[in-house]
């Protein structure tokens, strides 16, 4: 694959994250994540952004 597996690969790694795959389309990578709080979830994300290779993000809540 690339750097889009390295990356994913990497993320999946990250606490919080319960799954994660390579997708096509407009987005590279999809992640099921799991955190308590919003302040855990807000963290998880400014972790992802800073994450080599991940270039933007975009978050999706389940309810």
């Amino acid at each position: 694959m690339g750097i889009e597996d390295r990356v994913i690969r990497e993320i999946k790694k990250y606490e919080g994250i319960k799954d994660g795959f390579m997708v096509y389309g407009e987005y590279d990578g999809v992640f099921i994540v799991e955190v308590p709080s919003q302040e855990k979830l807000n963290a998880l994300i400014s972790r992802i952004r800073r994450t080599e290779g991940v270039t933007r993000t975009i978050t999706l809540v389940a309810i």
